[in-house]
């Protein structure tokens, strides 16, 4: 009876690694590139006048991000967004309400990812084909819904901690020190936890962290790349 026993949990622990790992395969955490380059992505805006702030900092570097944007704040920040868009960065998708992505099912996903794409097709003429899950957490629902949409799930491989960190040097030698060619980099700009919009916490130390970041690689001889050129590039 033991063994029997012993033999269904294996089975069901196999079982559950293979699901695991089928909803995460074709999800990208970093780029096989031998190249010094990198990919700043940031999460949940926009935040305003955080987003603004950090696309000043980015232009006067030169640098092109990518903006993974939560529904929510695309509706009520929509002047925020073509901002974005404008300045030359792309933008991907961050669901509509930033709930975690696991359980939820293939109908649920598919709500989410479509209601945030409309929303970006309609005041910037195209839909993301990035989508980053919230708190990068994925489930087979979502995994269905990604392969009908065609999107790519980007997950990240170097992070600045910045929803906890919020001392500038701190955040930015977090990323610093485990960069590596190839790395997609993960910072925000807005607050995904929150449910009203005007409530989002301040930013201004991730702001302040990417100039850092930005010159500090830069003097190691790295240069910087949205999420889709960087996929291109590991080709």
């Amino acid at each position: 009876m033991i063994g029997k026993i012993a033999a269904y949990a294996a089975v069901i622990i196999v079982a559950f690694i293979g699901v695991f790992v089928w909803c995460y395969s074709g999800a990208i955490v970093t780029a096989a590139v031998t190249e010094k380059v990198v990919a700043l992505t940031y999460d949940d805006g926009p935040n305003p006048p955080h987003t603004q702030a950090l696309l000043d900092t980015l232009e006067r570097h030169s640098v092109k991000a990518t903006f993974f944007l939560k529904g929510q704040n695309v509706e009520a920040f929509p002047e925020s967004v073509r901002a974005v868009a404008k300045a030359g960065h792309e933008i991907g998708n961050h669901s509509y309400s930033h709930r975690p992505m696991f359980s939820l099912s293939k109908t649920e996903m598919l709500e989410e990812l479509v209601r945030t794409n409309r929303l970006i097709e309609n005041l910037v003429g195209y839909e993301p084909l990035l989508f980053r899950p919230p708190y990068g957490i994925q489930g087979p629902g979502l995994k269905m819904a990604l392969d009908e949409l065609d999107m790519t799930s980007i997950l990240m491989s170097t992070s600045g901690l910045d929803w906890e960190v919020t001392d500038p040097k701190l955040i930015a030698s977090a990323v610093v020190e485990s960069i590596e060619p190839g790395s997609i980099i993960l910072l925000h700009d807005g607050h995904g936890d929150v449910s009203d919009p005007s409530a989002q916490d301040s930013r201004a130390a991730s702001v302040e962290a990417t100039g850092i970041i930005i010159e500090a690689l830069r003097a190691q001889g790295y240069r910087f790349v949205t999420v889709g050129e960087l996929i291109q590039l590991s080709k």
